[in-house]
């Protein structure tokens, strides 16, 4: 019997109810004694019986590794790796650009699915390190995301000068992540939080067409419904939030008069996202 038909019939079971009543009562249970592949059969049945997106945090990477390759097994849709830095927040410069994206896959499926009441599809597999506050509070990053729907009305200028805010580099070729182009009524954009480009087509100002595209062929592929575009990275909300403070005249000594300089002319800073707690009270973690 496959793991998924296991993961169905252990959610009808009088212990995967009796587990919900406990964890509605008591916010959190404890399984002891028992090993990872149990403990995934039991997590992954609960989870869709919420239905919730299930949270796998482990101590190593190499843990992440096997509990996600066995809730691929066990039949989730979607099993993201959410990665974390070992480095520290306060570093003077910003993570590899690969990282940065790998979180913003995560975050924007997050937002994708928010307010949805649907089968689980979502499972997520980190490290303990995602627990700590690394990230801008959720209200202010979903402020920063555009959420595009086929059949929706479009402004093409406002939707140009949004890309520009998010950080996206306008190009004549879409070829890779972080870059957009406009050829009169279609716009290509390569979301850092996706795999492929996207090609949107306007009839007007409806979005007629929402599909994904080869970057090598320029040739369109599979259409979509729905489309998160994320910031590149997480320096224009943090800047954003930085400049209010500055013209509230509230104390930024954190920062060095050349960084003050940049702040007020709207240049970028580097290692941006250490300045996260000055700009935030409370920065978030992925439980956020």
């Amino acid at each position: 019997m496959a793991f998924s038909s296991i993961t169905r019939a252990l959610g009808r079971s009088p212990l995967t109810s009796e587990l919900l009543t406990k964890l509605n009562q008591q916010h959190s249970i404890t399984l002891n004694g028992i090993s990872r592949l149990p403990k995934g059969l039991v997590a992954s049945a609960l989870a869709q019986a919420q239905p919730r997106t299930l949270l796998v945090v482990t101590a190593t990477l190499e843990e992440s590794g096997r509990w996600a390759a066995q809730l691929e097994a066990m039949g989730w849709q979607t099993v993201h790796f959410y990665p974390t830095s070992e480095a520290s927040p306060y570093e003077p410069f910003d993570p590899e650009s690969e990282m940065t994206w790998g979180q913003l896959q995560v975050l924007a499926d997050l937002v994708k699915m928010s307010g949805e009441r649907q089968k689980a599809e979502l499972a997520v597999v980190t490290t303990d390190r995602a627990l700590q506050s690394h990230l801008p509070p959720v209200e202010a990053f979903q402020r920063y995301c555009a959420t595009l729907n086929r059949g929706m009305e479009i402004n093409l200028e406002a939707l140009s000068h949004q890309l520009a805010n998010l950080g996206y580099e306008r190009v004549a070729l879409v070829e890779t992540e972080g870059q957009w182009s406009r050829r009169g009524d279609i716009i290509d954009v390569f979301p850092v939080a996706s795999e492929l480009p996207v090609r949107l087509e306007l009839f007007g100002d409806e979005l007629n067409q929402i599909r994904e595209f080869d970057p090598a062929t320029q040739r369109s592929l599979d259409s979509i419904q729905q489309l998160v575009l994320t910031p590149t990275n997480f320096s224009p909300i943090i800047l954003e939030r930085l400049q209010q403070i500055q013209k509230q005249q509230r104390n930024l000594s954190a920062l060095t008069t050349e960084e003050l300089e940049n702040l007020q002319s709207g240049q970028p800073l580097e290692g941006a996202r250490r300045f996260l707690g000055l700009a935030f009270e409370q920065p978030a973690s992925l439980l956020d």
